[in-house]
């Protein structure tokens, strides 16, 4: 991608594209928080509760120009048809089960050299449009609205590991929770006390019971849902558990898996 472009919906927007970008407000910076402090009865004051991020919302101001072959109306209507509003965007379902019109969409940025190429997933919320004369005559300004429910964004490039032992090492700034594809180990029977951990952070540890061998499950940390044979299983997780696998910032772990051999593409993520 080129410095200062935007990729979404196949169309690509920014620097040496029909659709120059102004703007961009919300994606700089770190996302709006969800505070959870309470106020304290009789002292000033209150007590300080954990913070959460909330989604983070993109405004990109674009101008809209026409070259010698297409006009800038024509343009306006391409760059419409690709940030056409999304009524619902589910987060990626990796058994591929769900519409991909309701799934959020491959949004990927670049900024400059530095920043090199990142991707979040979203939808857009849709376009605002003023009407002037410059838009029957000249060029056509706009602001599209993007909603990103995961505020990180990530390395557009991930790194894939496999086998039963895997190492990690996230060198972003932020937890990047990617998805476990596991195929359960060959041998005959049910795997009833199999388990996914690792030593190195905490000793999370996510037991599994009454998953068949030779079956693939795939594991959905940053949705916390657990997919088996294609279909939403989180039952075979035990309450033996005590918690969820991530990979935190700027470390690295190692995760041992003892139902199957994992597949586990991840990124570096950054807040």
């Amino acid at each position: 991608m080129n410095d200062y472009s935007v990729t979404f919906n196949g169309l690509t927007i920014g620097a040496n594209t029909s659709y120059p970008i102004v703007a961009i407000e919300g994606l700089g910076g770190t996302a709006p928080l969800r505070i959870q402090d309470d106020n304290r009865g009789y002292i000033d004051g209150s007590y300080t509760g954990r913070d959460f991020y909330d989604e983070r919302t993109v405004y990109i101001d674009v101008i809209v120009l026409g070259n010698n072959s297409t006009t800038a109306q024509a343009n306006y209507k391409t760059l419409q048809q690709a940030f056409a509003p999304q009524s619902i965007g589910y987060y990626n379902d990796p058994t591929g089960y769900t519409s991909s019109s309701e799934q959020l969409q491959l949004f990927q940025f670049r900024l400059n050299a530095n920043t090199g190429d990142k991707r979040m997933y979203g939808r857009s919320r849709g376009l605002v449009t003023p009407i002037t004369p410059d838009f029957t005559y000249g060029f056509i300004r706009t602001r599209i609205q993007m909603s990103f429910p995961d505020p990180r964004y990530y390395d557009d490039a991930g790194t894939t590991v496999t086998g039963t032992i895997a190492g990690f090492t996230n060198n972003g700034w932020a937890i990047s929770c990617p998805t476990i594809n596991v195929t359960t180990s060959a041998t005959s029977g049910e795997i009833t006390n199999g388990t996914l951990g690792s030593p190195n952070d905490g000793f999370t540890h996510m037991y599994f019971s009454n998953v068949a061998s030779g079956q693939l499950m795939n594991v959905d940390l940053l949705s916390r849902i657990v997919y088996y044979q294609g279909s939403p299983a989180r039952n075979v997780l035990t309450a033996a558990s005590n918690g969820w696998l991530q990979l935190n910032p700027l470390t690295s772990s190692t995760w041992r898996s003892s139902i199957g051999s994992m597949s586990v593409t991840y990124r570096n993520a950054y807040v």
